[in-house]
């Protein structure tokens, strides 16, 4: 079928998060005092517990109900009381807001892992990297709705974090097909060339996440690297 998949796998998204928070980091001493249960510190157990509600967020926010979430859906996907909720976030905004950046650090994390060995060629490395995020995608939807439709589409939050997505993906674009090239030539050119490629391929994703467009993700693939290599054409 060429439809967005509906059950991947489960990705390591947890264990993202709580390295990006600190775990395993310095212990906290209050007067005097180290804190350290189970061979955790205070900070570390504050880390788990927003890595654990961060991973239900994602849960949450990645699925067909994603509107009616609420901070007791939140704490009970996750295992936790509503005060450990408020330890780490003012309201269901700002925890929108952290889901969002931890599955975005992730994704970006990845795809700059894989194309770190890439050939020193623009080409070469946007094309791997525009095939990477959409295996990325392909293995998880709940990614796929939490940007292309939560963020992007027509969920209740996609107009605050539109115009973020659309620089930093933009932004992305300029990385990967500059990294290890000498600059010069004309920036105004590769920056036009960048935002219309951002805005190509999120609207492109947002139709798969709407199920708009009947494809896999490799013909999808096929079609960015395709449009990528049109777009740069003398």
């Amino acid at each position: 079928m060429g439809r967005v998949p509906r059950n991947g796998r489960r990705s390591h998204y947890a264990e993202a998060i709580t390295q990006r928070n600190g775990q395993g980091g310095r212990e906290v001493s209050t007067t005097g005092t180290k804190r350290v249960y189970g061979g955790m510190s205070a900070e570390q157990r504050v880390a788990e517990r927003r890595a654990k509600l961060i991973d239900a967020g994602l849960n949450l926010f990645g699925s067909g109900e994603s509107a009616q979430v609420r901070v007791k859906d939140v704490v009970a996907e996750a295992g936790l009381t509503e005060r450990y909720f408020y330890e780490s976030f003012k309201d269901m905004a700002a925890f929108f807001d952290a889901v969002f950046e931890c599955a975005a650090d992730m994704i970006e994390s990845q795809v700059n892992a894989v194309i770190v060995d890439a050939p020193e060629d623009g080409f070469a490395r946007v094309s791997l990297a525009l095939r990477t995020t959409v295996e990325l995608l392909a293995a998880d939807p709940r990614l796929i709705r939490l940007f292309f439709v939560e963020a992007l589409g027509k969920g209740d939050r996609a107009g605050a974090h539109r115009n973020d997505i659309l620089v930093r993906a933009a932004e992305n674009f300029l990385h990967w097909s500059t990294v290890g090239t000498p600059s010069g030539g004309d920036g105004r050119d590769a920056r036009l060339k960048a935002f219309a490629m951002s805005g190509a391929t999120s609207e492109l994703l947002i139709a798969w996440a709407d199920g708009l467009i009947d494809v896999t993700p490799a013909e999808l693939s096929d079609f960015l690297v395709g449009l990528y290599w049109r777009a740069n054409l003398p």
